[in-house]
């Protein structure tokens, strides 16, 4: 670092005048902040906030914002525990075709008759 540049520098802010306060600046700063228009943002303040107008049109939007609420979550909710009824019939009709092409399909298209042969069999008799 060249410090004859740094020590121009610092004799150049030595000349300088010290900055002065006046002793009532910060009564001044906060009359000035509270005479400045304050900006209210944000759906809760108009919906809570107090204003001086009447509080009925809020709490209708408040009442409606509720109700389409919850007719849009029930909808969902309906929809969601509703079985796809056509993606059942897909799948039981798939589930047909495989046991109707199935080698097996004879045994299974007389099971009833095994069944019942089988429960008035002489060997199970006591």
């Amino acid at each position: 670092m060249k410090t004859e540049e740094q020590d121009d520098l610092w004799r150049l802010l030595g000349n300088a005048k010290a900055p002065s306060v006046s002793p009532f600046f910060s009564r001044n700063v906060l009359r000035a902040i509270r005479e400045e228009k304050q900006e209210r943002a944000g759906i809760f303040w108009r919906l809570f906030g107090r204003s001086g107008q009447s509080d009925t049109w809020r709490w209708a939007l408040l009442s409606a914002s509720a109700c389409i609420l919850l007719v849009v979550s029930g909808l969902a909710f309906h929809r969601s525990t509703q079985p796809p009824q056509q993606a059942q019939a897909d799948q039981v009709i798939v589930l047909a075709q495989q046991v109707s092409t199935s080698p097996d399909y004879q045994v299974i298209n007389h099971l009833d008759e095994l069944l019942a042969s089988e429960e008035t069999s002489v060997w199970l008799e006591k």
